[in-house]
């Protein structure tokens, strides 16, 4: 006779029993304030739009990067047919789609307006959560409303929440997801590490950069667990529920560029620089310029990561450490983009950015150690962010790498537009021709689909059209179909041809004697652009004249 013997029933209680963080259970935490966070990010977003109106449609200083994400976005809505695949494998997916909302109505030459908020809605974001973080730490409401604005007022975070910058983009989620973080040290909440999953998931698809700081995050968030005596199915759950979501769209993306691409890698490498005039550093150089670039852009590092691994190492704080070393992947990464040569901006001062906010979070965390000395440490943090501004704005004129902060200051300082100046890099700021061209392409053409153009160098004058179903373009059909049209364009029904009066585009190296030729009508034309008249006769180009 045998008997079966039934396996013991394990309540809910012993089964959680050995476990470090809170499940099942909701933690002390700060009460939710809903309507201060949501004061903080309205009031992020009116000033800097309101300051981006100024700085973007008057003074002439914006991000060129956002001009062709927007006019990428508008390509969503409006092209002929619309189709998602506007938003193309060249940049962050999120970065093109998560701004498509301000391109649903055809603006035109008053796209030049709503670009800055572009930015300072994810400034706003920011903002939010670092205020949230503020009052996780434990800062009286004052000592925060004067850390957010000296934070906020810096120059370099005021230039890129202003002017359209892509970066602010995948800032705010990566703040979001080190928020996160922060929370769940201090609740011991698992939820929190769902949630920092989750948004590390959007960062990464915002901006490729974030998942260095994902991976450094998934490698702390194990270690911390193991410090703090879970076990090895505690850690793992964990571990899986927090970096599933970021794995998930990180293969599929590589999927997506595999089967479109042709290259699953092709979302790293785009980045790389496409000319041979990069400037070389030695070793010695990038420590240089590592330096300059922490000095002037975020002095505040040069403080707080020392007194990170202090407090991590000396006081047995992990999350010190784990904050320390995200801090250091901050300084090193504009260095180890230019050793994998995966930038075309090396060194740029665009990267003390993120080195000042991992700073300014680093400095909350070593406020939240000190216990009763949170509001010292937080009084001495403002007054370092209010004494940096004139340092870092003085900054912005002399650091050698950078793309507007010269003209910026300039800008700033004098109150006048910027059209016609030179940025540090030898860069000119020309938005009147793209307006201009935009202006004239909406009020005299009418055919979908009769203007060639490559998209690369004439993306201003598609967005300010406002009409990106009049363009024959390499999103549209892609470069074998853009090629041949460009061969044959009158058996493509195209009208005309827009070119680049340098000649820096597609086009013009397929027909590089056109404008000077005079073999075909120049119908308008300025500084920048020219649009030339494509008749039922032209031959285009011929075999003999293609070899």
């Amino acid at each position: 006779m045998s008997t079966t013997v039934q396996p013991a029933i394990i309540t809910n209680a012993a089964r959680l029993a050995g476990i470090v963080q809170a499940v099942g259970r909701r933690s002390a935490d700060v009460p939710r304030r809903w309507w201060e966070s949501a004061l903080v990010f309205g009031l992020s977003l009116v000033v800097y739009t309101w300051i981006g109106f100024r700085v973007v449609a008057q003074l002439h200083i914006v991000n060129y990067d956002i001009l062709d994400r927007m006019n990428r976005a508008l390509m969503v809505w409006h092209n002929n047919p619309a189709k998602m695949s506007a938003i193309g494998f060249d940049y962050p997916p999120l970065q093109t789609l998560l701004i498509s909302p301000l391109t649903i109505f055809r603006l035109g030459v008053d796209f030049l307006v709503v670009i800055p908020v572009a930015s300072a809605f994810f400034a706003g974001l920011l903002m939010m959560y670092l205020n949230t973080m503020m009052r996780r730490t434990g800062i009286p409401v004052f000592l925060r409303i004067a850390l957010l604005v000296a934070f906020g007022l810096n120059p370099l975070v005021v230039l890129y929440a202003t002017t359209g910058s892509p970066m602010m983009i995948w800032l705010a989620f990566l703040v979001a997801s080190v928020g996160a973080l922060y929370a769940w040290y201090i609740t011991a909440d698992v939820r929190f590490i769902m949630i920092g999953g989750l948004a590390f998931a959007v960062a990464g698809l915002s901006g490729y950069t974030t998942l260095l700081y994902f991976l450094l995050a998934a490698v702390g968030v194990g270690a911390i667990l193991a410090h703090l005596g879970a076990d090895g199915t505690e850690v793992e759950g964990t571990m899986v529920g927090f970096a599933s979501p970021a794995i998930y769209v990180v293969a599929l993306w590589t999927g997506f560029n595999l089967l479109l691409a042709g290259n699953p890698i092709y979302w790293i490498t785009s980045a790389a620089p496409t000319t041979t005039d990069i400037e070389q550093f030695t070793a010695l150089g990038l420590l240089r310029w590592t330096g300059e670039l922490v000095l002037f852009g975020a002095p505040l590092a040069i403080l707080v990561l020392p007194a990170l691994l202090f407090v991590g190492l000396g006081r047995n704080n992990p999350f010190a450490v784990l904050l320390s070393l995200m801090l250091t992947l901050s300084i090193l990464t504009p260095a180890m983009s230019v050793l994998l040569g995966l930038t075309d901006s090396p060194m740029a001062m665009e990267n003390a950015v993120p080195i000042l906010v991992m700073s300014v979070i680093g400095a909350l965390w070593l406020a939240r150690s000190a216990g009763e000395g949170a509001a010292a440490i937080s009084g001495l943090l403002a007054l370092a962010l209010v004494a940096s501004i004139p340092w870092t704005f003085q900054g912005m004129r002399t650091y050698k790498y950078q793309n507007l902060e010269k003209v910026f200051t300039q800008g700033i300082l004098s109150g006048e537009s910027q059209e016609g100046a030179t940025t540090k890099g030898g860069q000119t700021i020309t938005l009147d021709p793209a307006l201009d061209m935009g202006q004239w392409i909406q009020e005299n053409v009418d055919a979908t689909g009769s203007v060639l153009t490559d998209n690369s160098a004439t993306y201003a004058v598609m967005l300010f059209s406002g009409e990106p179903e009049l363009f024959f373009d390499r999103i549209d059909k892609s470069d074998g179909p853009w090629l041949q049209a460009a061969k044959n364009p009158v058996k493509a029904d195209v009208d005309y041809f827009l070119l680049t009066t340098d000649g820096d585009d597609l086009l013009s190296e397929q027909y590089p004697e056109l404008l000077s030729s005079g073999e075909l009508t120049v119908v308008y034309s300025n500084a920048e652009y020219a649009v030339v008249a494509v008749p039922a006769d032209f031959a285009g180009l011929t075999e003999a004249s293609a070899s």
